[in-house]
């Protein structure tokens, strides 16, 4: 089954920047993916091709890496022929035409555009969904149904309250199922909403892009109690525990890490060294239902990552650490910083390139979150993919905004679509039994 017809266009993410849609035709029909972006790129992943054209759009238009996929890949894809079932071969072909290392020719959100089409045209051709068809990619056997991450509480560099980190969220390791986990989530969501304009005054309750809720809280310690205490409230004690996005890298400067960042008075002498901030981790696993630490430092303090690592049997999740780069995949399994690692849609620039780094690190005995991006879309590819590689987790916001909720829904139909075959990761959420 050859492609007809591959054609890309501008659309918007939900932050109301310029991302990349494309469009493959096969005598199956028509298959159609928005794939997500961000305004900032990190260091090691993939580049995003952006026009930097400040008359339009503040620079950050697409119609560059649009006009690369109608006018090149699009023309020498359809060139070679190939079956839309053979994935790795396609995303081959597209890393060969662009030529370079960080996919900065034709862009990564151009080629990633591609692939994950490539893929949905696939399971079409094969008679499966999606994630069925992912799994068979992956050599996944068996369908494990992931606990999300709903982000609750919003924090640093994105509020302008005193908590230093960036998100505190809830992850219901307890439920039985997706559906329960969906239950507890939002439930929590609707209460804090509630406990914020009782307790505070506040007529509106600002969120953040990926749904958090802005709470004037004025410490770290203050919103682990709040959400223990909100936990306890909402009778999901044992079913609820709390993660935290730390977002190190935003707290590091000249060698430490400046809690205090927001005060313009901020001391450089009181910032902390990575000894100091690992053993607030540490004693907020014991004191608090706390499970998961993302980027508890800055994603070359590899030292510190490992250290930490070795220290606690608890979630030290790498997202910023790694960057869905293969190399520095490798460099966290070879120094074991961390036991969990992020994969993210758009940072490697092919779906081969993110199973392979998925196999890496599930042999090595690493646990897997699926992660989303501040701009998304309201594609559902990132549910099939945490379904298709029974991953174990899925962090894409809180339960709400449509680019959220969407992905929430997806695993939700894949659920009972899976009837009494569906299994939820619950407490092993790492695959570590």
């Amino acid at each position: 089954m050859p492609i007809k017809l591959l054609i890309a266009r501008q659309i918007f993410d939900a932050t109301g920047t310029p991302t990349v849609e494309v469009d493959m035709v096969t005598e199956l029909g028509l298959f159609r993916v928005g794939v997500p972006s961000t305004d900032t790129k990190k260091l090691a992943e993939a580049l995003q091709l952006r026009d930097n054209n400040l008359a339009e759009y503040h620079g950050m238009g697409v119609l560059n890496a649009v006009k690369n996929i109608n006018t090149i890949i699009a023309p020498e894809l359809i060139k070679q022929n190939l079956e839309v079932t053979m994935q790795s071969e396609i995303d081959q072909f597209m890393i060969a035409l662009d030529g370079t290392e960080t996919k900065s020719r034709l862009g990564a959100n151009a080629i990633m555009a591609v692939s994950l089409v490539v893929a949905k045209a696939g399971a079409a051709k094969k008679g499966v969904p999606l994630y069925r068809h992912i799994s068979d990619m992956a050599g996944i056997t068996t369908i494990i149904l992931p606990v999300p991450h709903f982000v609750i509480l919003t924090g640093g560099i994105l509020s302008s309250n005193g908590l230093p980190f960036q998100e505190y969220i809830i992850m219901p390791t307890g439920a039985a199922s997706f559906a329960e986990a969906m239950r507890i989530g939002t439930e929590i969501y609707h209460f804090v909403k509630k406990s914020i304009v009782s307790k505070y005054k506040i007529d509106s309750t600002y969120i953040s892009d990926s749904g958090g809720f802005s709470v004037p809280l004025q410490s770290h310690r203050d919103a682990l109690m709040f959400l223990t205490d909100v936990i306890k409230q909402c009778g999901y004690t044992g079913k609820a525990e709390i993660a935290i996005n730390a977002a190190a890298t935003d707290l590091y400067k000249d060698g430490a890490y400046d809690l205090e960042f927001k005060n313009p008075n901020s001391n450089p002498q009181e910032y902390m060294s990575s000894d100091k901030l690992a053993e607030i981790y540490l004693d907020n696993f014991k004191e608090f239902p706390v499970c998961s630490v993302e980027d508890a430092f800055e994603f070359d303090d590899w030292a510190a990552w490992s250290t930490l690592t070795s220290r606690t049997p608890y979630q030290i999740f790498g997202n910023d650490l790694t960057q869905t780069n293969l190399r520095r995949v490798g460099l966290a399994i070879e120094k074991k910083a961390g036991n969990t690692i992020g994969l993210r849609l758009n940072q490697a620039g092919t779906l081969s390139e993110i199973i392979e780094a998925f196999k890496q690190l599930k042999a090595n005995g690493f646990g897997v979150v699926v992660s989303d991006r501040w701009g998304d879309t309201e594609d559902l590819f990132l549910a099939d993919l945490v379904v298709g590689l029974s991953a174990g987790q899925l962090k894409c916001g809180a339960p709400v905004r449509c680019e959220r909720i969407s992905k929430y829904n997806q695993v939700l139909r894949i659920e009972e679509e899976l009837g009494a075959l569906a299994k939820y990761a619950g407490k092993n959420y790492r695959g570590q039994a």
